[in-house]
């Protein structure tokens, strides 16, 4: 190595980033908290394992979501992966059809769990966490949560989301 130091930017342009970003397939899901006329959620692709032992998730929450001060207040949230037949379900908690806040929640879907926060019934799988921790990092909240109860679904189909499109997964045959 000659010890040549080469320039490195801040960080690349947010634009070109973001495009970058919608090549990305993430699975769709809905993050969920509170109780009764408090409950909140949002439509979110960034939410994923974080361990096994313990069972830990966490999920990225942009601080000027709604529902981002009732998980901290209530110390718990739900990470709903929602199945191929629930694209109308992941519109309504992206606030594509204007809903907001406990009405987004219809009562025949979702159930009270451990943590007494909204589960998705018929959601792929569902984690029903105690807030553990949070790291700020930028515009959002890293929520890390111990798995406390969930929820899994074997015959569902997850719904993914990619190039602005949601769609569906399709798996190769098991000789591949």
């Amino acid at each position: 190595m000659s010890g040549q130091v080469f320039p490195v930017p801040n960080h690349v342009e947010t634009a070109a980033f973001k495009t970058a970003l919608r090549a990305v397939v993430g699975s769709v899901s809905i993050v969920a908290s509170g109780q009764g006329t408090d409950r909140r959620g949002l439509t979110v692709t960034a939410a994923v394992s974080l361990c096994a032992d313990p069972p830990m998730v966490l999920a990225c929450i942009n601080r000027g979501a709604e529902a981002h001060d009732v998980i901290l207040a209530t110390g718990a949230f739900s990470w709903n992966v929602l199945s191929a037949d629930q694209v109308q379900l992941a519109e309504r908690f992206a606030a594509m059809d204007g809903s907001k806040g406990a009405a987004r929640f219809a009562a025949d879907e979702w159930d009270e769990r451990v943590t007494g926060v909204p589960v998705l019934r018929q959601s792929v799988c569902s984690f029903d966490c105690r807030l553990q921790d949070s790291v700020e990092a930028a515009t959002h909240t890293i929520m890390i949560g111990v798995v406390v109860g969930q929820i899994h679904n074997k015959d569902k189909v997850p719904l993914i989301y990619s190039l602005g499109k949601f769609g569906r997964m399709e798996y190769f045959d098991s000789d591949r």
